[in-house]
């Protein structure tokens, strides 16, 4: 087997380039591997899309940043047979991983008494066990190819804030995603003309609030949006929230859904539509912002369809 890392030398923690390719040269000692560095957004794709249609025997790719690094890998590696994804988890928010803790405080993941966790140990990726998960694939007019979603596709509230946030970024803003993009998200983003359907079943009448469409559990670092979501059942699990005031939204909403108690919830769930489905129609007058692992794309009408044991993942073992 040949082993592949990927690194996003400007994600999360892994500030010294250098220092963690010394740390790669020790762990893999003695088994074939080599590195790649990003050159920019979305540049890992046509490279290992040529790099395993021309290996002739299994790649173990590591994908060694954030969430938005995994979904670039992601999207490179559907499809082919010859592929195994394992993640290093050195971004900020490291949400994907997040359904793996054996923590509840997701120590394991990003910090634990014995110094890093299983998604930031090199040794328990290489010993690592496969097993099949589900994606996402989202199609549309505005987009010239699908994309696959390991983790969350998201819409409505928190992806105008996310979107804002990216801009502001851009622009070199102090605290791009703070008061700067929630402001105008609260002001324009909590009554969104978008309609979704589940396996033919429209769930709002005109507007929502938000909606997220998941494989994974978690989005923008600390929301536990969809907690009973499970990327082995061939079901993409869909929560959409409806419209309501601010002071509502506050506080009664936003601590429950924050901590993942949202579905659990009688009275709660009078403004919570909860599904499972196969197949997920999002239609909209206007261009709206969809957020795909962290990732924006915008357009007016979107398809969404689940991709049953799409890929290969390694699970960390350290024992």
């Amino acid at each position: 087997m040949k082993h592949l890392i990927v690194v996003n030398s400007k994600a999360g923690q892994e500030k010294n380039l250098e220092e963690f390719k010394k740390k790669v040269e020790e762990a893999f000692k003695g088994l074939p591997h080599e590195i790649y560095e990003t050159t920019g957004p979305r540049s890992v794709i046509p490279f290992l899309k040529e790099y395993l249609s021309k290996s002739k025997e299994e790649v173990r790719v590591y994908a060694c940043g954030g969430d938005g690094t995994i979904h670039e890998v992601v999207n490179a590696i559907v499809g082919f047979d010859n592929v195994q994804l394992a993640v290093l988890a050195v971004g900020t928010g490291n949400d994907f991983v997040k359904i793996y803790s054996e923590s509840k405080d997701y120590d394991d993941i990003v910090k634990n008494k014995t110094g890093s966790g299983r998604f930031q140990d090199l040794k328990a990726l290489i010993n690592g066990t496969i097993e099949e998960i589900d994606l996402s694939k989202m199609t549309g007019p505005s987009m010239k190819e699908p994309w696959y979603s390991i983790n969350v596709i998201n819409f409505g509230f928190d992806a105008i804030v996310g979107a804002k946030g990216n801009a502001n970024k851009l622009k070199g803003v102090k605290n791009p995603y703070g008061p700067r993009a929630i402001i105008p998200a609260i002001l324009g983003g909590r009554f969104n003309r978008i309609i979704v359907k589940a396996d033919g079943e429209q769930l709002n009448k005109k507007r929502m609030l938000l909606a997220s469409l998941s494989q994974g559990q978690w989005v923008g670092g600390q929301y536990h949006a969809s907690p009973k979501s499970d990327n082995k059942d061939g079901l993409i699990d869909v929560v959409l929230l409806r419209c309501m005031s601010l002071a509502r939204l506050m506080i009664q909403y936003f601590g429950r859904y924050t901590k993942g108690e949202h579905l659990d919830n009688e009275k709660l769930l009078k403004r919570i539509v909860y599904r499972r489905a196969k197949v997920i129609d999002i239609i909209s007058k206007k261009d709206i912002d969809i957020c795909v692992d962290g990732e924006i794309v915008r357009g007016k009408e979107f398809k969404v369809e689940v991709m049953p044991k799409a890929i290969k993942f390694v699970v960390p073992n350290n024992k």
